[in-house]
């Protein structure tokens, strides 16, 4: 496709959904401003650990489908009475907490999002809840400004693993100086 030979760097992440992407949206404008591959590669690994996502559930029935529940599992003997809070941690699907309504999973994600004293990036995914989602970057909008705030939609394949309801926060921490 580019006609010549190009050097490639692969990197695994170990993040999903917006996690993921604003890492790749820090250095987009890293490589807009004229960051060389080499500094396009230490950023992005700086992020990593920097960047983190959590999601809150309904239910694990479609991660425990789709084989991708990793270490949550021991969250389904309680399918019906909790929320699951639920994370990445070395790129597999980990539990934070439980609490018992959806109402209180908005609450965890915007305290999750509270404990970080200095945010470089800030999105609010969901399946098919956009007004769910629009409530808590408004909410969110008193931590951090509400019009750098990404909204967006969970993908397809993502949602066949998350499910109709889960709603996402994914925070891109600043850089400690």
């Amino acid at each position: 496709m580019v006609g010549k030979k190009c050097r490639i760097e692969v990197i695994d992440s170990l993040t999903v959904v917006m996690g993921l992407g604003l890492i790749v949206i820090s250095a987009a404008k890293a490589a807009q401003a004229g960051a060389s591959l080499d500094e396009l590669t230490a950023l992005v690994r700086r992020a990593m650990p920097r960047s983190h996502a959590v999601m809150s559930f309904d239910t694990l029935k479609y991660l425990a489908k789709g084989g991708r529940i990793g270490k949550a599992q021991g969250l389904l003997g309680s399918l019906l009475s909790v929320k699951p809070i639920l994370t990445m941690k070395d790129g597999e699907v980990s539990p934070l907490t439980r609490v018992r309504s959806r109402a209180a999973g908005m609450d965890y994600l915007y305290h999750y999002v509270a404990n970080f004293p200095k945010i470089e990036g800030l999105a609010v995914e969901h399946a098919t809840t956009p007004d769910d989602a629009e409530a808590l970057v408004e909410r969110l909008g008193s931590l951090y400004p509400k019009d750098r705030i990404i909204k967006s939609t969970v993908s397809p394949v993502i949602g066949t693993y998350v499910g109709p309801h889960v709603l996402s926060v994914s925070i891109l921490e600043g850089e400690k100086p």
